[in-house]
């Protein structure tokens, strides 16, 4: 994919928009000739790149968001990658992170991941030979497979579990908190989205698709409130924070149990396997998964569908929770088992 004039942020600041110019220039002047195709993926990929309005703390509010793909090993890749992340971290004063480098298999076994299918839309291409444009197949937005409603679910839920940990202990990482905030409940809208066959590429898009699905309004509204903070993000916390934080648990929640096709969180591990089943995903390979990633046996139907679906239980409950009581540490090992 060729590099058109590319906008990086929502609000097309000029000074956040030669700076990333600059980096991603000496990026690719530094990666020149290492054999690793390099893309910027994320928000600014998408033109939806947040920049701060109190330049103190930075310019660029999101992460830089980097994945790496590549024909054959490059011995000294991950080293190099390593120093231009810590480089540009300290910089920028945002997290620059490079995916692990994957092989051309990789690719193509993960296409049919939301992650993958919006890289292959919106991002920008930085070295190497453009492997994405070469090798990643477009997949229909409404051919989404459903367990990427599940897995957006739990990766968003756990953002939400750390941002209630920083709210219980007095942490004033105002950034951290209500970018993970948002992000569930943007995450909570595109999984209704994905499994009702309604997901849009684009966030206006989404924003409109969720303000017609059959929703309560507070929902609604709220999600239109988290696509306005991506737009003009800050770090403003304050006493009604924790509040907010409910109301994202809550639509989370919901989300959880509409994906589901459940009203009943008693009946949520039936409802998952009934409707991953029904969508064609459940298998005997991803019982064999499970059981070699917990290293333990198990027979139940419930652990033939995708691994990322069997914990949502657990997120449900856990989220119920007042802020006080969270504790992210036992989902967290499950979390980085199966996603």
């Amino acid at each position: 994919m060729e590099n058109k004039e590319k906008k990086f942020t929502a609000s097309g600041d000029a000074e956040a928009e030669n700076l990333l110019k600059r980096v991603l220039f000496e990026m690719k002047e530094t990666l020149s000739g290492t054999g690793l195709c390099v893309v910027l993926g994320g928000s600014y990929a998408r033109g939806e790149g947040g920049v701060r309005s109190d330049r103190q703390k930075g310019l660029l509010f999101n992460d830089l968001d980097f994945f790496v793909f590549a024909e054959k090993d490059v011995p000294d890749g991950e080293k190099i990658l390593s120093e231009l992340a810590a480089k540009y971290h300290k910089q920028l004063k945002i997290d620059v992170d490079f995916s692990r480098i994957m092989q051309i298999a990789v690719l193509q076994k993960d296409c049919r991941r939301l992650m993958m299918q919006e890289l292959k839309r919106n991002y920008y291409h930085v070295s190497g030979r453009d492997l994405l444009a070469e090798y990643l197949v477009e997949i229909p937005a409404e051919k989404l497979p459903f367990e990427e409603a599940f897995r957006l679910l739990l990766n968003r839920g756990m953002g939400l579990l750390f941002a209630a940990e920083k709210i219980a202990g007095n942490d004033i990482d105002g950034d951290f908190i209500l970018r993970n905030i948002y992000k569930a409940v943007l995450g909570a809208g595109d999984a209704v989205l994905i499994s009702s066959h309604n997901y849009c590429w684009k966030i206006a898009e989404r924003c409109e698709a969720v303000q017609i699905l059959d929703m309560d309004e507070k929902y609604k509204k709220l999600y239109a409130n988290a696509v306005a903070y991506k737009r003009e993000p800050h770090g403003n916390i304050d006493a009604e924070t924790a509040v907010l934080w409910r109301n994202a648990a809550d639509f989370l929640q919901y989300a959880v149990l509409k994906c589901a096709g459940t009203h009943d969180a008693a009946k949520l591990d039936e409802s998952i396997y009934l409707k991953c089943r029904k969508n064609g995903e459940t298998s005997l390979f991803n019982l064999i998964k499970y059981c070699l990633k917990s290293r333990k046996l198990v027979f139940s139907l419930k652990y033939t569908a995708p691994a990322v679906s069997v914990v949502l239980d657990e997120l449900y409950d856990e989220l119920a929770k007042s802020i006080d009581s969270i504790d992210s540490g036992r989902l967290m090992r499950h979390w980085l088992k199966f996603n």
